[in-house]
């Protein structure tokens, strides 16, 4: 398949989208407009073009459940906005890539903030020189330190992120340091220079809000449609749309 027609491909798989991605819109009130969402998707997908195993090599029914998926959710790909993105994983089952959405801790902020049932979210990272006490998940967490300066505050010694709900409960989510620690080299082996830099904090403090919001999501949202366990999970795409996709499986090879 050639470029030209891969794009007409592409566009038409999108396009076959329009009705569904309304109808979702129209439920949960977003405001999204199609054509500016697929003109975002269409664009990062053509982005991938001669970039092995980028959007154009993985199946054309995984991009439009990504598109889809973005409607259910109610967040825009706009790129300015850093709420939700498209990337490729690896299955495994099916022996390629596919293309996924996922979220920045802007777009779960933003899908904490609408709910209207929070007060605050705050994540934190504690340090082996700090006084800390884990409460329990529904308790709020015990964190006093003496220094601010984090070289007098030891190792990392784990993190949390905590939301206040109006009703006055906690929902607590901790993290042990080997998690972070992790999840901190695969962020420097994929090239990602803030993992390096002086807001090594920040970056970690937004780990601990996308874990955070796994257990945050099911008490707020509990009943509606974004209280689903595989909707916000990338590996969605792998369990319950994976024979749909799989039927339709298209990988485009080369151009």
């Amino acid at each position: 398949m050639n470029f030209l027609e891969y794009q007409n491909v592409l566009y038409s798989t999108l396009m076959d989208a329009k009705t569904q991605f309304e109808v979702h819109v129209q439920d949960n009130k977003s405001g999204l407009d199609f054509n500016t969402e697929f003109n975002f998707m269409y664009s990062k997908v053509l982005s991938g073009v001669n970039i092995e195993n980028s959007f154009p090599y993985t199946p054309l029914e995984s991009i439009k459940t990504a598109l889809l998926r973005v409607a259910k959710i109610g967040l825009s790909l706009d790129p300015r906005q850093q709420l939700c993105y498209i990337h490729t994983e690896f299955n495994a089952s099916a022996g390629c890539y596919y293309t996924v959405l996922d979220f920045g801790y802007k777009g779960l902020l933003t899908l904490t903030a609408r709910s209207g049932k929070v007060v605050v979210t705050s994540a934190n990272v504690f340090y082996e020189n700090d006084t800390f006490c884990f409460n329990g998940q529904f308790e709020k967490v015990t964190h006093k330190m003496t220094v601010l300066s984090q070289s007098a505050r030891g190792f990392v010694a784990g993190g949390y992120c905590e939301t206040l709900l109006k009703d006055g409960t906690y929902i607590t989510t901790v993290m042990p340091p080997e998690e972070l620690m992790a999840i901190e080299e695969q962020g420097k082996a994929s090239g990602n220079e803030a993992w390096l830099s002086a807001f090594v904090d920040q970056m970690r403090s937004k780990t601990l809000i996308k874990r955070h919001w796994k257990t945050l999501c099911t008490v707020i949202y509990s009943g509606t449609a974004l209280d689903d366990p595989y909707l916000l999970e990338d590996n969605a795409l792998f369990t319950s749309e994976s024979q749909a996709i799989n039927n339709n499986f298209n990988i485009q090879g080369e151009f």
